[in-house]
């Protein structure tokens, strides 16, 4: 994972200047929040520059953004700060945030090996409150896609792993498939779907 925490490192600002412009995802973001309660506490899982946890929190959510990208903690606390922010690689998540009504991971599992994939699913199960949700984004099919890139003199390998909601919902039995969430037209033609799972209470 060096390369991609690099990666995001070196491409925070460009991420930023683009996304906090780009409200694509604010249909996703309501559909999700209207299988929250109201006022929610949200985790936003690898959120990057924190322009979606700017999103969450204009639907009155109360949010907590984590990033293993120190760049774009950086930017997410100087641009968002009505959220919190704090440096973490979720593969590590705990409870040392508290508990949380939603998860929202945009383009976040896309880079969780299919082996590492449990374990991640059963840490947000974690964090959420019984009937909790939470709301995966995805690059929707099987394998991997990779590319070599160059950035500022860097040379990096980049892989997301593509992923359906059987792949999820077989990885997590603490999960109950909800329903597929509204995702914009443009992102669902390059291959992106959005999730809704709730906490079942499963062990």
């Amino acid at each position: 994972m060096d390369d991609t925490r690099l990666f995001y490192d070196l491409t925070a600002e460009r991420t930023a200047d683009e996304w906090y412009e780009n409200d694509v995802v604010m249909p996703t973001i309501k559909d999700f929040c209207s299988v929250l309660p109201e006022h929610p506490r949200v985790l936003d899982l690898g959120c990057g520059p924190g322009y979606e946890s700017m999103r969450l929190a204009s639907t009155g959510a109360q949010v907590v953004g984590v990033d293993f990208s120190v760049e774009s903690i950086r930017i997410a606390r100087e641009r968002t700060p009505q959220c919190r922010f704090e440096v973490l690689d979720f593969r590590e998540l705990d409870d040392r945030f508290g508990a949380f009504d939603g998860v929202f991971a945009a383009a976040s599992l896309i880079h969780i090996s299919p082996e590492e994939l449990p374990d991640v699913m059963h840490r947000i199960a974690s964090v959420l409150d019984e009937g909790g949700c939470l709301c995966a984004i995805v690059r929707h099919g099987e394998g991997t896609w990779e590319r070599d890139l160059e950035i500022e003199g860097h040379k990096l390998k980049r892989v997301l792993y593509r992923y359906t909601e059987e792949d999820l919902a077989s990885a997590a039995p603490q999960f109950t498939f909800v329903r597929e969430g509204y995702h914009d037209p443009e992102l669902l033609d390059r291959g992106w779907r959005c999730y809704l799972f709730r906490k079942s209470g499963a062990p």
